[in-house]
């Protein structure tokens, strides 16, 4: 039976989980201090969250929330990056942050409540972010409206072109005035 201290550290992780939207679990074993102080800036200036954590405590907390088989992440030192707002952003600045730190490595992660790999967090580091996807979006709804206002635009030049010529063609019909 966890103590009571135990048990508030297992209820605050599992608050966490359950309001996450993605979390990476990480092996930090190897980095100095000002390292571990430059990582935490990094996360925190992004919008994200890092934790370390007991593995038997957020074993606890995984399972309270309803994930299982989670023991394999859960081996040697852990961190969790956890973001609470874009899915992809925990995944995309963890795998950023494994080229800047050496000894920092992704060992998977939740998306969504549904485990994935090392190689899955990777993966989905390259995917375009929120702002990237949205702008995707915009765009794509952007151009009909774009080529609708080309054709009408087309369209009334041809209108006035035709118009021109016929004046010019009644103009030319005209007797001279005396």
């Amino acid at each position: 039976m966890p103590t009571a201290e135990k048990e508030q550290a297992i209820a605050v992780l599992e608050e966490r989980l359950r309001r996450s939207k993605a979390v990476v679990f990480s092996d930090f074993h190897g980095l100095t201090a000002s390292e571990m102080t430059e990582l935490r800036r990094q996360l925190r200036a992004s919008g994200l969250e890092y934790k370390v954590v007991r593995n038997t405590l957020a074993r606890l907390a995984a399972e309270r929330v309803g994930i299982t088989d989670i023991e394999p992440y859960l081996r040697g030192p852990t961190g969790l990056c956890i973001s609470y707002d874009d899915p992809v952003l925990a995944f995309k600045v963890s795998y950023a942050l494994t080229k800047k730190f050496e000894h920092y490595k992704i060992k998977g992660g939740l998306l969504e409540g549904v485990l994935v790999s090392a190689h899955e967090a990777e993966q989905l580091a390259q995917l375009p972010g929120r702002q990237e996807l949205l702008g995707m979006v915009v765009s794509t709804l952007q151009a009909p409206i774009q080529q609708l206002a080309g054709a009408l635009s087309a369209l009334l030049r041809n209108l006035v072109s035709v118009l021109d010529e016929v004046r010019k063609k009644r103009e030319g019909e005209q007797p001279p005035s005396a």
